[in-house]
């Protein structure tokens, strides 16, 4: 048995927390303690692999962060090209003597073919790309794995709609949002499809902010979906049904973001009183068929705590690491 435990994890605009000249924030900073928050949640969950999303821009910022602030445990970064100020990442125990191969943005984007779709049904196509976002897919091999294993992460578009007051705009953005988000689920559905056979044979695990969970709001509902469900499958092509590794926590469990009411208020104090606080699961670790049965039971977790650091100052003891709570599972690869 070979048990890796793996972590989705978004940690919210690193750029900010590797200044570009590659210097160390001072104690002084709130960047600084909202990094040792960051890293002391990693450290205590001490996840194997961990997708990391929102990463800095460029892999050498990001093995900045490792080296100054992840000093338990020796990962070792791959990061795909840059994609715009938010990156992507894989953060790797070196001692499980993993083979990556990462594909290079060209090549994902050509995997992740993305131009025209008919989100809306209405026999006409529109025209989308993935801007930055393209996902970052890896190839892991060697080490203990059984067998070769492909990873994709995922930061697909965000539904935000960051216009407070304005119901009109609002609704229009939030659908036009729905729609892009199903573009990009049919792209990454065609990729997998590609990488899992009909019989469902294929080792592939998706994961990241996938900014979308299974619940169906009304814009949702009016497309016939948003981006969960169709990267997860068709119904009528059952064998190749991807799984979700949290499917089996209880439904007050599974959320991993929470947020104000966007209408009333999505960026501090409100004109129009407090608003709600309102909570969703967009962050997500989903396993092919082949690879369902290598859930080990009782792991999978969505850490909702608050991590402790010692000395950090009072008036920084409420900064969070993240505004995600990131889900993991350890897995018999």
């Amino acid at each position: 048995m070979s048990e890796i435990r793996i972590m989705s994890l978004n940690g919210e605009d690193m750029i900010d927390l590797v200044p570009k000249d590659l210097s160390t924030h001072d104690d002084k900073s709130p960047h600084y303690w909202r990094a040792r928050k960051l890293a002391a949640m990693i450290e205590e969950v001490s996840p194997d692999i961990i997708g990391l999303v929102e990463a800095p821009p460029y892999q050498k910022n990001t093995e900045k962060f490792v080296k100054d602030y992840l000093k338990k445990t020796n990962y070792k970064v791959y990061q795909g090209e840059k994609r715009g100020i938010l990156g992507l990442a894989f953060l790797i125990k070196e001692d499980l003597n993993l083979k990556i191969s990462v594909r290079s943005k060209a090549q994902s984007l050509k995997d992740f073919k993305l131009d025209v779709f008919d989100a809306d049904g209405d026999g006409i196509k529109e025209s989308y790309s993935w801007w930055n976002r393209v996902p970052l897919e890896a190839e892991f091999s060697s080490g203990s794995l059984k067998a070769n294993t492909t990873f994709i992460l995922i930061h697909s578009k965000s539904k935000g709609a960051f216009i407070p007051g304005d119901l009109f705009v609002y609704e229009r953005l939030s659908r036009a949002n729905r729609m892009k988000l199903k573009a990009q689920a049919a792209s990454v559905r065609r990729r997998l499809d590609q990488l899992i056979d009909i019989k469902g044979q294929g080792r592939v695990i998706v994961l990241g902010d996938m900014n979308d969970g299974p619940e169906f709001d009304i814009y949702a509902a009016m497309l016939g979906g948003a981006f969960l469900e169709p990267v997860m499958g068709n119904i009528w092509d059952p064998a190749r049904i991807m799984y979700n590794c949290h499917e089996s926590l209880k439904k007050e469990q599974r959320w991993t973001i929470d947020f104000q009411d966007r209408v009333v208020n999505p960026l501090g104090k409100s004109r129009y009183g407090q608003p709600s606080e309102l909570r969703s699961w967009i962050d997500h670790i989903l396993v092919s068929p082949e690879l369902k049965s290598s859930v080990i039971k009782d792991t999978a977790h969505i850490y909702h705590k608050k991590p402790k650091v010692p000395g950090i100052p009072n008036k920084f003891a409420n900064l969070n690491g993240t505004d995600h709570h990131p889900p993991y599972v350890t897995l018999d690869l």
